[in-house]
């Protein structure tokens, strides 16, 4: 699914030399080929020929991520012999397009420009917990739109962001805006890098939904006995119909509003107890 998030026609292939090994692990992967283009196009063929004209990357890749090398052997094998420059630039821009999440990473002033952060609303998090004197973990902080709005009020707030791109990016404002209540670390949120039992608020926003049961039971790890676990969504132009019933389910409540990009949003929260 495309948010149109970027102008992939802006781009090249050099942005890959930006990401992260977990970035490459993920997008150099077989697995990626059954939802490319609705299975209309191959992945394979398409990132061979996006790389055509890039031939240090895969090199590249294979040193960064070397559990990749069995999929960049088979864009090894793909014959770009008599590719035009055309064919090759449309695939370029055909593979940036469906990999613009993880473009976005590289470029924090463009995500910080993206529907679901432009016009977020912080009264969204405020309303969904007490913040004032709490420790807080906001895990996959991405440019700190949590983080921020919660430092405002908490005691202390841990970003969590597995990016190093944002990380730093997070730390170039604290230092200039001179904020000394937010710390940012590595980590996401299958893996949190925290003891047991050690904040009262934990919130994301678009992190959790790969592997729901997990991701909460991590999450649910690093809260103290009577915390908060929050998912604070962006406000983004989708008018959704109903709350996330994989939340519901497991114990989540559901708070609506309507954004300032004219979608409805929901968000959720849950009070655990051990």
């Amino acid at each position: 699914m495309s948010y149109n998030w970027i102008k992939a026609e802006d781009y090249t292939m050099d942005t890959v030399l930006l990401f992260d090994r977990w970035v490459i692990r993920y997008v150099m992967n077989e697995n990626q080929c059954g939802w490319y283009d609705n299975g209309t196009r191959s992945y394979t063929s398409d990132m061979a020929k996006a790389l055509s004209r890039y031939p240090y990357i895969i090199p590249f890749c294979k040193r960064k991520a070397p559990e990749c090398a069995n999929f960049l052997n088979e864009v090894l094998s793909v014959s770009t012999k008599n590719l035009s420059e055309k064919e090759a630039r449309n695939a370029e821009i055909a593979i940036l397009s469906a990999l613009e999440t993880f473009v976005v990473y590289t470029y924090p002033e463009v995500m910080d420009q993206v529907n679901y952060i432009r016009n977020w609303n912080p009264q969204s998090l405020y309303k969904l917990a007490d913040l004032r004197g709490k420790i807080v973990l906001d895990v996959g902080s991405g440019t700190g739109r949590l983080a921020f709005a919660a430092s405002k009020l908490a005691k202390r707030v841990y970003a969590s962001e597995p990016c190093d791109i944002l990380r730093e990016y997070m730390r170039d404002r604290i230092k200039r805006e001179n904020i000394a209540n937010i710390k940012v670390l590595d980590g996401e949120v299958m893996n949190l890098p925290y003891e047991d039992n050690t904040f009262d608020i934990v919130m994301s926003g678009h992190v959790v939904g790969d592997s729901y049961d997990e991701e909460i039971a991590e999450m649910t790890r690093v809260t103290k006995s009577g915390g908060y676990i929050i998912c604070c969504n962006g406000d983004d132009e989708f008018k959704r119909t109903s709350a996330n019933q994989n939340l519901v389910s497991r114990g989540f409540k559901f708070f609506v509003h309507e954004s300032r990009e004219g979608g409805i949003i929901y968000d959720y929260r849950k009070r655990i107890f051990k």
